[in-house]
């Protein structure tokens, strides 16, 4: 995903072809992330405190659903050229799609056994839970084109 400019708030990216079916895979796959996940409180928490969180997440997740299922529906997001497809989103758009690839990456990073090589506790690779080590790396690979984009030209 390269971006091309911006032009006041709205950024212009190129992706290939195999990169937009990569793309629009991933983003299938949210939301990944448990809501159990999220706790209010690392200590002791109020188990209603903590279903009103459970309650909140739910309902902005579905938000983010349909918007999403929106975004998939759009046939004219993605205008063909001869290399691949040229898409565009503004700020707001780009940090939504941000969030959403953050979950599909963090939800992966779980299901794959939260590892951390640098405390030497390598991913938990099963059966079930292989293909989470690709959707966990091509999310973080789209989110960190998306954070460039945001960040400006390297100066």
């Amino acid at each position: 995903m390269k971006l091309l400019r911006v032009d006041s708030d709205v950024f212009l990216f190129h992706l290939g072809k195999r990169e937009k079916r990569l793309l629009l895979e991933l983003l299938k796959h949210y939301p990944l992330t448990p809501t159990s996940h999220h706790r209010v409180s690392r200590n002791r928490t109020d188990p209603a405190t903590q279903r009103l969180l459970q309650e909140a997440l739910s309902t902005h997740r579905e938000t983010y659903r349909r918007r999403l299922d929106m975004l998939l529906a759009q046939t004219d997001r993605f205008q063909a050229d001869a290399s691949g497809y040229r898409t565009q989103f503004n700020r707001e758009e780009l940090e939504w799609l941000l969030q959403v690839l953050n979950d599909i990456r963090v939800g992966s990073w779980l299901a794959l056994g939260s590892p951390d090589p640098d405390d030497g506790k390598p991913a938990q690779l099963t059966a079930h839970n292989t293909r989470y080590l690709l959707t966990m790396e091509l999310a973080g690979h789209f989110e960190c084109d998306l954070l460039a984009a945001l960040d400006g030209p390297a100066g």
